[in-house]
């Protein structure tokens, strides 16, 4: 059939498929689907919303082109990846060159996979609005509806809510509105919303209150009929249908054991799992004798669940169906990260409680292993372990929960241990924007409850605008609307994430992809940027800070927020013009320049974690790269000897020249650099130089000012320096004489300077704080004490495989975990960081699977 005009300049250009009688292999369509897409025409170009499945795509295509020519297609919203949604993209792709993907940045990372192909797109959040000929586009981040990568997208003009997957059917009719087409399909509506939408309740329910605000006179989903009356309706079905499982915040863990027992064993086994749980903690536990209970009753109790324990008797070889049609409905989206654990008794075989075992593995489940099994009646000692199987499984939970992390509209909120940046998303990001750690490093995140206020007017001004100082401001307007804020900064840029640079020296990076937050969030929240201001001077006794035309600017409260800047030792030929470091955009720019300028050969001086990541992406580049580190292995704070060796043999592999116990004399050149003479080797050819030796505090304007410095601005708790009113936070300043020089502790400085210039009682506690690379192929995670104080008695759990290569060293001294070293696989990023943190003992290392 043709196209179908929904409203002015919105038409249908979908296909219908009558014929259909079964979706997906396990949905029955007895009334046929279709797969809609929509076309909007706007005087500056089209837009369009979704495709079609592939196998219908010469139809789609026909029906599009009646309404417009494909060259006016500037942008294809994508508000969901499966791919009866977009089949036909990849040949669409090839017909609209000049089209640009709108969708979540998750979805950008399917498509690349669907497609097999590079995607000319642009990652869109909630903050952004896209704008085409006078219609504005809005965008709703409404992850698992039915994938993590789901949005909607609201066209404000025509009051009209693209959604996907959400509000469909699958119902084939030629009108294709529901005002136009003749009877009921409430029957295929709730059959689809209980096959697709029905395990996501609760993301159904923060779908429904982003929408509430909306003028919403249209629906337009990707299957079915689109919405043009009765919308009421329809909505509140979807909220009726998905209320009753919506997850409770609790004020202390939950636990559900749930289990079924032929003769009482198992049952006796689950009792005294539960006494043990109990005895050691306060958690709220519920028994469940699957025989008798409510099987969709107690499926919701697990959603609800912060611990999860399956029990089943082993019969012929298996679980019993009452436990295994629990377990097979469970997902990893809802019950994903939960502590879980399996038990059951058994006769000759004990299959049952490792294959519990294996599903809630396979469900990314934290497991407490092995699993508990007893011989037919369980004897006293059986019983006992039951009961201590219960306090392990009782202080597992203690320390793995926590209520659900969510942001203000309710997005799911994931904190990066490694480097401690947030970011909202349904899945954690593949890897930190900041530090490069992978998704093993995130865990989800609860933003802090502020519950002081205050109106008072004051003026606080900035200098800089790194983590620190953004953090300072977000802190102090969090807790008062009143102030006013000003951040000065030498930098052009909106403030960003530097650590990427290093990262993602080797890609098209634009600066827009590494903001921290765009400009109109410092707008919305009236704080004030003043870039590519200098400032030059403080005068404490005035409360005056100059800019470099000598402007005068008052404050009431001062927050120094100069950073730092890479060390350059002064050695000859150190200001020659291919010279350089990598601190800032500018510097990112230069060294791309000197690579398009044919730099072939390029010597990195310091073999650190960022001088390593820079070689790494020099090498992808094409340079030839050599790296002198002055120690004489490398990475010796972060790797013991055994780590060392091993990563410089996967370095040399790759193709880069490490050296190591070797340093810079002289950069050898006249007009420009021709090589690099050391203390060992002579002159090294080379066509520039990268200094990536360590850092020093930017502390002239404190210490021109009379403020306390100690290689960095001294500081206390409250981040107040030696002046009254006067603050620093970051990379300038000292605390408990160590300048960190690290992401993390910037931001929380930030944040207790912000915090206590509004008044609140915040005091700076430094953390643990681990270190990552992730280059040449491999990636690593350390944290904490490898062994480096003489004369202590350490305890190393080691495991080694030279063929992968992964490498893991686990250190203990006097039996509490002390530090850790991964190599190769950091799944256990996150229980050794953890661990370290709380000093666990070796029992506890095992529950968590470290050693």
């Amino acid at each position: 059939m043709a196209n179908v005009k929904i409203s002015d300049n919105l038409f249908w250009v979908g296909v219908q498929d009558h014929d259909l009688k079964v979706f997906d292999v396990i949905m029955q369509t007895e009334y046929g689907t279709s797969y809609n897409s929509y076309l909007l025409k706007t005087d500056d170009g089209a837009i369009l919303f979704e495709t079609s499945k592939g196998k219908t795509f010469d139809i789609f295509i026909s029906n599009l082109q009646e309404v417009c020519d494909l060259s006016e297609i500037k942008y294809i919203v994508i508000d969901h990846t499966e791919p009866d949604h977009t089949g036909s993209l990849e040949k669409l792709l090839k017909m609209t060159p000049n089209a640009t993907i709108l969708a979540s940045a998750i979805a950008l990372r399917f498509l690349r996979d669907i497609c097999n192909r590079e995607i000319p797109g642009i990652a869109v959040t909630e903050s952004d609005v896209i704008s085409l000929g006078g219609y504005d586009l809005k965008f709703l981040s409404v992850p698992f509806l039915h994938w993590p990568d789901s949005i909607y997208t609201y066209i404000e003009k025509i009051k009209t809510l693209v959604t996907c997957d959400s509000f469909g059917c699958h119902y084939a009719d030629d009108k294709v509105c529901n005002d136009l087409i003749e009877g009921d399909f409430v029957d295929a509506y709730k059959y689809y919303f209980d096959a697709i939408m029905g395990p996501f309740k609760p993301y159904v329910q923060n779908a429904l209150k982003k929408i509430a605000p909306l003028d919403i006179k249209t629906i337009c989903p990707g299957h079915g009929p689109v919405l043009r009356e009765k919308l009421d309706f329809y909505i509140n079905l979807y909220d009726e249908w998905s209320k009753e499982t919506t997850p409770a915040i609790h004020a202390k863990p939950k636990v559900t054991i749930a289990y079924v027992s032929a003769y009482g064993y198992t049952e006796e086994l689950a009792n005294k799992i539960a006494n043990g749980i109990s005895d050691v903690s306060d958690a709220d536990v519920k028994s469940y004798d699957m025989v008798t209970a409510k099987h969709d009753h107690v499926l919701t109790e697990l959603i609800d669940s912060d611990g999860i324990l399956l029990g089943s008797p082993t019969v012929n070889g298996d679980a019993l169906p009452p436990v295994t049609d629990l377990i097979l409905q469970m997902n990893g989206v809802l019950h994903g990260g939960k502590v879980a654990g399996a038990f059951g008794s058994y006769g000759w075989s004990g299959e049952a409680a490792d294959m519990l075992m294996g599903r809630l593995n396979v469900l990314r489940m934290k497991t407490l292993e092995p699993p508990l099994k007893a011989i037919f009646k369980p004897s006293d000692d059986e019983l006992n372990a039951a009961y201590n199987y219960g306090r392990r499984f009782a202080r597992k939970l203690i320390e793995e929960w926590k209520p659900v992390g969510k942001s203000d509209d309710g997005a799911t909120l994931w904190k990066c241990t490694v480097c401690g940046e947030v970011f909202e998303g349904a899945l954690p990001p593949m890897s930190c924007p900041v530090c490069g750690a992978g998704p093993e490093a995130f865990v989800e995140f609860t933003e802090e409850v502020i519950t002081f206020s205050s109106k008072q007017e004051f003026k606080t001004v900035i200098i800089g605008s790194g983590p620190g100082a953004i953090n300072a401001a977000v802190a102090l307007r969090k807790r008062n609307s009143k102030a006013v804020i000003d951040i000065y900064s030498a930098d052009k840029d909106l403030p960003y994430y530097r650590p990427s640079l290093t990262k993602r020296l080797s890609e098209e990076l634009k600066l827009e992809e590494i903001l921290l937050f765009p400009n109109e969030y410092y707008e919305k929240n009236k704080i004030n940027l003043h870039l590519d201001t200098e400032i030059t001077k403080i005068s404490p006794a005035e409360k005056t800070i100059y800019d470099a035309n000598n402007n005068k600017i008052k404050y009431d409260k001062l927050i120094i927020a100069t950073g730092a800047h890479c060390f350059v030792p002064p050695l000859p030929g150190a200001d020659l013009p291919e010279v350089i470091t990598l601190r800032n955009f500018r510097n990112f720019t230069s060294i791309k320049n000197l690579i398009e300028n044919d730099a072939k050969k390029i010597v990195v001086v310091g073999g650190g974690l960022l001088g390593l990541e820079v070689a790494n992406s020099l090498k992808n580049l094409g340079v030839k790269v050599t790296v002198l580190e002055m120690a004489p292995r490398i990475l010796p704070r972060q790797m013991d000897n055994a780590g060392s060796e091993i990563l410089t043999k996967i370095i040399n592999a790759s193709g880069i020249e490490m050296k190591t116990d070797i340093y810079a004399e002289e950069v050898v050149g006249d007009m420009k650099v021709r090589g690099v003479a050391t203390n060992k080797s002579g002159v090294i050819p080379c066509d520039a130089v990268i200094f990536s030796a360590g850092i020093r505090s930017n502390i002239n304007l404190a210490t021109n000012a009379g403020i306390e410095v100690n290689r960095g601005i001294v500081v206390n708790e409250k981040m107040q320096t030696s002046l009254t009113d006067i603050y620093a936070v970051g990379d300038c300043c000292s605390f408990n004489n160590v300048v960190t020089g690290l992401w993390e502790p910037a931001i929380e400085q930030g944040k207790v300077a912000g915090a206590h210039i509004a008044g609140d009682s915040v005091k700076y506690e430094p953390s643990v704080i681990g270190a990552t690379m992730n280059a040449f192929g491999t990636s690593i995670f350390s944290v904490g004490d490898l062994g480096i104080e003489k004369g202590s008695d350490y305890t190393q759990i080691t495991c080694r495989n030279d063929v992968k290569p992964t490498y893991k060293n686990i250190y203990f001294k006097k039996n509490v975990l002390c530090g850790g070293l991964l190599l190769g696989d950091l799944t256990m990023t996150n229980p050794l960081l953890s661990g370290v943190k709380k000093g666990i003992n070796t029992e506890i290392a095992m529950d968590n699977k470290l050693i």
